[in-house]
């Protein structure tokens, strides 16, 4: 384990703030639980309390935590690598691979492909999910950003946070929807009744959510394209937000209803939700230049793809 030792300098400071500060590739929270472990040592003495006050002389030795060893396997897989360099990478993920290992799967995961494609990953995810800043649904498929380093993971994570990463989807749902445009609001929470569905509603239980949408064409008389870009990131929300307006992903095995399946039995070929993260704007956590990427429709939603100008 190595080991950073260095002399402290200044007025009274409280450690956790002064090690967040000297090590801004970690948040907070790491840096504390950091602390309580026992791994920062103060003119010879393990200190475990966060706001321990540093003062001017003082010896400070900081313990670097080993890298765990995950224990997951590389898996082979034709990964589509849209960008790369040194601070993030961008992935096109198929639909079928899940975004990280969870009980059932430790094996071909979109992790176990990561570890197998890219040299270095970030660990704040944890050993189970290096470089997974964020997530989508086992069976939706398109563009995922992924941290290369800490740094980068702050970052974007706060970007997704504070809503300052745009991203846009495209969607197939069942029926013909006659708005050009529009924004389903609501609270999102867990479904009581399933512990695998999400609920939206207006009683304001649950966390908020706001989905806008504009409507890019009608495949004839079943379906329509839609283009939607979420202003919040929640769980199952555009999948739940369509399915509660009566317009369902098409293809989507957990949000259905058995009336609407049965009026539009002419699409009882799709194997999988229509739904694709299309393209993601962001800022570069390090050169803070404008970014946007774009994955390519995939095959099985070509049918209802259309031409490629008319949702871009």
């Amino acid at each position: 384990m190595g080991i950073i030792s260095f002399l402290y300098k200044g007025n009274a400071t409280r450690l956790d703030i002064f090690l967040t500060a000297r090590f801004p590739e970690k948040t907070r929270s790491f840096i504390k639980k950091l602390i309580l472990s026992g791994e920062v040592e103060i003119n010879g003495s393990y200190v475990k309390k966060p706001a321990y006050l540093l003062k001017d002389g003082c010896i400070i030795k900081f313990k670097k935590p080993e890298i765990l060893k995950s224990g997951i396997q590389p898996f082979d897989w034709d990964l589509e690598i849209i960008y790369e360099d040194d601070y993030i990478a961008a992935v096109n993920k198929p639909a079928g691979i899940s975004s990280h290992p969870g009980k059932g799967n430790y094996d071909n995961t979109l992790v176990n492909i990561l570890i197998g494609k890219i040299s270095a990953l970030s660990g704040i995810g944890g050993v189970e999910r290096p470089g997974i800043v964020h997530r989508l649904d086992k069976d939706t498929s398109g563009i995922m950003l992924i941290a290369k380093n800490d740094f980068s993971h702050n970052i974007l994570a706060a970007g997704f946070k504070n809503r300052e990463i745009k991203k846009t989807y495209l969607a197939v749902v069942y029926g013909l929807v006659t708005q050009k445009s529009g924004c389903i609001e609501g609270f999102i929470k867990r479904d009581p009744k399933s512990r695998i569905r999400m609920e939206i509603n207006k009683s304001e239980e649950g966390k908020y959510c706001i989905t806008r949408f504009e409507t890019i064409r009608h495949i004839g008389g079943a379906a329509s394209l839609l283009k939607i870009t979420p202003e919040t990131g929640r769980t199952h929300q555009i999948r739940v937000s369509f399915f509660k307006e009566g317009w369902p992903i098409v293809g989507d095995k957990l949000y259905k209803r058995k009336d609407i399946l049965s009026k539009y039995g002419s699409l009882g070929f799709v194997k999988r939700q229509m739904l694709h993260a299309y393209s993601i704007e962001f800022s570069h956590p390090k050169t803070k230049e404008k970014i946007i990427l774009k994955a390519e429709v995939p095959s099985d939603m070509l049918w209802a793809a259309g031409p490629k100008d008319s949702f871009n």
